[in-house]
């Protein structure tokens, strides 16, 4: 099975078994119930992130019976951590978890990736490194399950990011985690017709981690393999969208005296549909933006050369940044207070 056949087998599978985990989620009752926080108005299934795993892992183990695709060291890293985080998320999703046993569940899923051989030279101390390290693979799955917020957002923008990073995997050689990632990404592929435009299931925190950790563990073997030099630039501005968006929200949250990790409709997507009167045009528009971004940390990793990853860096900058001052000023939808118990 070529890489291209695991991205297609993938996105069959997902095709398949998307289906049977809404009907899976509403025996078992994991589903997603209406709060004021959220945008849908029905109870909905959250088995998502199940299905795509399942797809996507079947994919990948098919995948390395060809000669060529062998499963190696950083690919069963990928496997490890991503079981760690779907079970966490599954966890939460049925019962609901406090902050501190999420994040440490978060921070072991991190440690398996740097444990593997995958810490970055950053030239500082080892132990900085790590905890460094660590601080920004939790942050960016917890960006990623913050972005979780609209029907087909996460999964699209996944899905293109994780075939990005799959091309640079397999251009170095890596077919192993170049097969799991492409396994991912076709998986997401065939679960999106059942979460987008309209929504029968969801991906859960199980769906939203797993690919926050995914993306987090695809942007760090990328930075390790690279060579040293600018190029080391492109995984960050492949990621830099989820980023972007988590600090506006920490940003503005902390400027209006809320807590930081309470929900609400105040993220840069919501406010841009507000803008655009369309969720789906919102979600369109996202993946394109995801999509240039890659297409840019694609061009500067394989360039490696200070001019294309400074004027990226900087056009993308000019962007983003007015794109976040702008937005803050767009009114949000404020959670309407629960009226006490009589």
């Amino acid at each position: 099975m070529s890489l291209a056949a695991a991205f297609a087998f993938a996105l069959l599978l997902s095709l398949v078994f998307t289906p049977a985990a809404v009907r899976l989620a509403w025996t078992l009752g994991w589903l997603d119930h209406p709060e004021a926080r959220k945008l849908h108005t029905s109870a909905t299934a959250v088995l998502g992130g199940a299905a795509v795993f399942v797809a996507a892992f079947v994919a990948w183990f098919v995948a390395h019976r060809v000669p060529g695709v062998a499963p190696d060291r950083q690919a069963i890293t990928l496997l490890a951590g991503s079981v760690v985080v779907l079970a966490l998320g599954l966890w939460d999703d049925r019962f609901g978890m406090q902050p501190a046993p999420k994040l440490l569940g978060q921070a072991a899923a991190g440690a398996i990736v740097l444990a593997s051989g995958a810490l970055p030279d950053l030239g500082i101390p080892a132990w900085a490194a790590w905890a460094l390290c660590l601080v920004v693979l939790v942050a960016l799955m917890n960006a990623v399950n913050f972005l979780d917020n609209m029907n087909g957002m996460v999964a699209g923008m996944s899905a293109i990011a994780l075939a990005a990073f799959a091309w640079h995997s397999a251009a170095r050689g890596a077919y192993g985690v170049a097969a799991a990632q492409l396994a991912v990404s076709g998986a997401l592929v065939g679960f999106l017709p059942y979460n987008f435009p309209r929504a029968r299931i969801f991906l859960g925190d199980a769906g939203s981690l797993f690919l926050g950790y995914s993306l987090g563990a695809s942007a760090v073997l990328a930075f390790v393999n690279a060579p040293a030099g600018w190029g080391r630039v492109g995984p960050l501005l492949m990621l830099a969208y989820p980023a972007f968006d988590m600090i506006f929200v920490v940003v503005n949250r902390l400027r209006e005296g809320r807590k930081v990790y309470e929900g609400g409709k105040d993220h840069t997507n919501h406010r841009l549909a507000s803008v655009l009167r369309c969720p789906i045009r919102t979600v369109i528009l996202l993946w394109c933006v995801t999509a240039a971004l890659c297409a840019s940390g694609l061009a500067v990793l394989w360039l490696n050369r200070p001019t294309p990853a400074l004027l990226a860096s900087v056009l993308w900058t000019s962007l983003l940044l007015p794109s976040g001052l702008r937005l803050s000023s767009v009114p949000v939808s404020r959670p309407s207070p629960v009226p006490p118990a009589t």
